[in-house]
């Protein structure tokens, strides 16, 4: 059954015919779909509104007929293509991590899931929506995406303020309600979200040309979008479009090859006997035709979104977070049982240490109170110590990284407290400030280096464009998500790694949150002297340069992308 519809963007219901091939009711003949199959002989009829010039086809089939077409659908040619459409996905994914950080990633009509597989390999916790069966199972079983959900968005039941970034790709050409989705899309983004739009351009210059011949025209796509009636809808659903391009497609020279065979047969029986050889025709070819809109937009926040943002984000526990604390010693014998017995078990499931070739009987120690341990055969510093902490939890499949000194300065009774940002979803990485409270001078640190740090955080936080408190603390906690994503294997080998590990935290745009904490400064703790805190702190102005020229320039540096 066929039925009239309303423009979709201005709520009128004057429009004119711009297309009409065939049959004046096209779609009541589809009985299935195919992503990869386009005919430029089928019957079309498509409007275009006289009020705002949104065009779209009318009339349409009833949503339930729709959906079950989507349903059945199964495109072995869409899996043929895999490897340009990971190109494509990787594309989008760089333009997003340019406007958001690293986080939870929607991704509506995810189709067999090649762009969450990609945005998983970069560190993003992702979803997809997928009406069709088969291709949601692909993406669940072939590629091991989890968090598929078969059925429609509004089904779902996303939480408000839940998602970080959400893409709508080759999709919104086929919904019966565009704006109805964006709106739902914007309810389940938190207020610093971004939207990624991308659609076939019927305002392209290909498009005028071919008409009802051009390849985004078939008989499942509603809606047809050019740039301001697309910047039009996003802005009535509450978005403000911040950066628009055009989309180069990403297929094999095989796949660009037939798809001349609708246009020219003639010039597709050339081509073919041109290139005969399998190994040139399955070379991928990225085109950009000027063809494909791709918008990428942000929450409005207009006086009327002002309530909706101010609510509290909805996070999710982890209560089931596998907590790791790991050691980095070197010459901790003395202070390394007291460190270890004030390790709140109940909150923690397993503590490593990593020796760094201590001359003492750390090692000895540790193995006498049952903690596992690794040991460096020669002495490599404390960044490295890091490093293979880090490494070793993670393969041991920890889901929260704590890192607490073995010297005792840090109180590790306050574990709980420094791990809940990051269970609650609030935060990826937390920070014991030593500086809030007054915590550092009660606990007996030196005048000269408090103001040291005083001085170095406060232009620290004017490089990185933070607020924190102390940028120095060896008592820290991070998620697995951000150790996976950062590469903090290139830092530094020495002391500098804790600010390198910052900046590459804040490139990604993770979220860092502090909790007070007291330390305690006595003659058998280690401590930096005057001379090497020198050293370090002319480090700290080489890193803040090298940070603010990565980000802020084309110049970039391999350990912060």
């Amino acid at each position: 059954m066929m039925l009239e519809v309303r423009c979709n963007l201005c709520g009128s219901d004057n429009c004119a015919v711009i297309y009409k091939t065939g049959n004046d009711a096209p779609a009541a003949v589809i009985t299935s779909y195919k992503i990869t199959e386009h005919k430029t002989d089928m019957p079309v009829r498509i409007v275009k509104c006289r009020k705002c010039g949104l065009i779209y086809v009318n009339p349409q089939p009833e949503e339930s007929d729709i959906t079950a077409v989507y349903t059945d659908m199964l495109d072995e040619c869409y899996i043929g293509e895999e490897m340009g459409r990971r190109i494509s996905s990787r594309s989008i994914l760089k333009d997003l991590k340019r406007l958001s950080k690293n986080g939870r990633l929607l991704d509506v009509g995810c189709a067999a899931g090649f762009l969450l597989d990609e945005a998983r390999k970069e560190g993003w916790e992702v979803c997809g929506v997928e009406l069709s069966r088969w291709a949601a199972d692909y993406a669940r079983k072939t590629l091991g995406i989890k968090d598929v959900f078969y059925g429609k968005l509004g089904s779902a039941g996303f939480a408000d303020n839940y998602f970080d970034a959400a893409v709508i790709k080759d999709t919104i050409e086929h919904l019966t309600n565009p704006k109805g989705t964006l709106i739902e899309i914007r309810r389940i983004l938190k207020p610093n979200g971004i939207l990624c739009v991308n659609t076939p351009d019927i305002g392209s210059l290909i498009s005028r040309i071919l008409k009802a011949r051009w390849w985004g025209v078939k008989q499942l796509h509603l809606y047809y979008f050019d740039r301001k009636r697309l910047s039009e809808l996003l802005k009535n659903t509450g978005y403000v479009p911040v950066r628009f391009k055009s989309h180069a497609r990403a297929f094999t020279l095989n796949y660009w090859i037939n798809k001349f065979k609708e246009y020219s047969e003639p010039l597709h029986n050339i081509l073919n006997l041109l290139i005969r050889n399998d190994r040139i025709r399955n070379k991928v070819l990225r085109i950009n035709m000027g063809d494909q809109i791709e918008v990428y937009a942000r929450k409005a926040r207009t006086l009327k979104y002002l309530e909706e943002l101010e609510k509290p984000l909805n996070t999710v526990k982890n209560e089931k977070a596998k907590v790791v604390v790991v050691l980095p010693a070197y010459n901790a014998a003395n202070t390394l049982k007291r460190t270890v017995d004030d390790i709140p078990r109940k909150f923690v499931d397993e503590i490593i240490l990593v020796d760094d070739a201590s001359s003492d009987g750390t090692v000895k120690i540790a193995r006498e109170i049952g903690i596992t341990t690794f040991v460096h055969k020669a002495n490599k510093g404390y960044g490295a110590n890091q490093k293979t902490c880090y490494e070793k939890a993670l393969a041991g499949g920890a889901d929260i990284v704590v890192m607490v000194h073995p010297d005792y300065q840090y109180d590790p009774r306050v574990i709980p407290q420094l791990i809940e940002p990051i269970k609650e979803g609030r935060a990826d990485a937390v920070f014991g400030s030593r500086m809030m409270k007054g915590g550092a001078l009660e606990g007996g640190m030196p005048m000269w280096k408090h103001d040291a740090n005083i001085l170095l955080t406060a232009l620290e936080n004017v490089v990185f464009g933070t607020f924190l408190t102390e940028y120095h603390s060896g008592f820290r906690a991070y998620s697995a998500r951000l150790l996976r994503t950062v590469k903090f294997q290139l830092n530094s080998d020495n002391f500098m790694f804790d600010t390198e590990i910052i900046a590459q935290i804040l490139i990604h745009r993770f979220k860092i949150e502090e909790i007070p904490i007291r330390t305690r400064y006595f003659d058998e703790a280690s401590t930096i002297k005057f001379l090497p805190c020198v050293i370090y702190g002319f480090g700290i102005l080489k890193t803040l340069f090298k940070y603010a020229i990565h980000a802020h320039t084309f110049i970039k540096f391999k350990r912060f992308q």
